[in-house]
């Protein structure tokens, strides 16, 4: 499958901007009042130029921190180019809510414009959360816990599952799974990614563990520089030496068949919790897997039965 296929659908294909024009009469670049005034032209067709007052930020923007340094790099290049792609938004009233361009929008604030150009589409609020989560996506200095809070956001909100949303996007519902799992972390996990102290493969990897070991390996990362790789190898040691200490003293375990500790290490991954295998006589045997909260074991239900769970609970 193409790879930019997997990321969604192409935004200007959901904003339905219109066609670009190609004869020379065609309007030029999309300018800012500024330029707008001197020139003394007017935004292009299917465009218009709103007061940056009359304009509400997005509430369903998954992006919860704005670097200061991009922002003003992104106003200077407005100040030198202007606007060359207008912002998204849709009409509430007698105010417009954006839809996407945060930080087009941010960046003319900065330069004290007064007005912006800004394609009007209809949009419900379903609609303009996906397509918040769509745009930004596709960004890669987005963090995974805004990704993952978008998420968790629309889900809550619109009452669907995760196969539902994925399929919505256009996107493997793995993607979201994993992603929305982080938010199970500690707090103090859940800063050191913010930090980009530990990636999200760190954080997914130490989703087995309780807490507190989950707190102590972050630590250790970050001290010793740490590898994904080295965490996996560690979470699988500590998980299999846990089940091999639960064993009666008088009763040697049995040992596992390299095949089945492979599946439990799979199992352990997809599921992000710890897994047991048991084989018996003639090819039967057991598989118990664990949870430790009412809010866990809702989790790996939804992950087993593709989200139909969530359907009967709401119900």
């Amino acid at each position: 499958m193409n790879k930019n296929r997997r990321l969604g659908k192409g935004l200007a294909d959901l904003l339905g901007q219109p066609p670009q024009k190609t004869d020379a009469s065609s309007p030029g670049p999309v300018t800012s009042e500024k330029a707008a005034s001197e020139k003394a032209v007017t935004a292009p067709d299917g465009y218009s130029m709103l007061p940056l007052v009359n304009i509400d930020e997005n509430p369903y923007q998954p992006r919860t921190q704005f670097d200061s340094t991009q922002l003003e790099a992104l106003a200077a290049s407005l100040k030198q180019h202007d606007l060359l792609q207008a912002i998204v938004v849709r009409q509430i009233g007698n105010r417009y809510q954006l839809i996407s361009g945060e930080r087009r929008f941010k960046a003319a604030q900065l330069l004290g414009w007064q007005t912006i150009p800004a394609r009007i589409r209809k949009a419900s609020d379903r609609e303009a959360a996906e397509l918040a989560i769509i745009e930004n996506l596709q960004r890669k200095d987005l963090g995974p816990l805004e990704k993952a809070a978008s998420f968790k956001q629309y889900l809550k909100q619109h009452k669907c599952t995760q196969a539902e949303l994925a399929k919505r996007l256009n996107v493997d519902r793995s993607t979201i799974s994993n992603l929305i799992r982080l938010l199970e972390l500690p707090e103090q996990v859940q800063d050191a990614i913010h930090q980009q102290l530990i990636t999200a493969g760190h954080a997914r990897a130490m989703l087995p563990l309780g807490a507190m070991e989950q707190i102590d390996l972050c630590g250790r990362i970050v001290r010793e520089s740490l590898s994904v790789r080295n965490i996996e190898q560690h979470v699988h040691r500590k998980l299999m030496n846990d089940q091999t200490g639960k064993g009666s003293a008088s009763k040697p375990a049995k040992t596992k068949s390299a095949q089945i500790e492979l599946l439990e290490k799979q199992l352990k991954i997809a599921l992000g919790t710890r897994v047991r295998i048991s084989e018996k006589e003639k090819g039967a045997g057991k598989i118990v897997i664990n949870f430790t909260s009412s809010e866990e074991f809702c989790r790996l239900m939804d992950v087993l039965t593709d989200g139909s769970a969530q359907k009967d609970r709401a119900a």
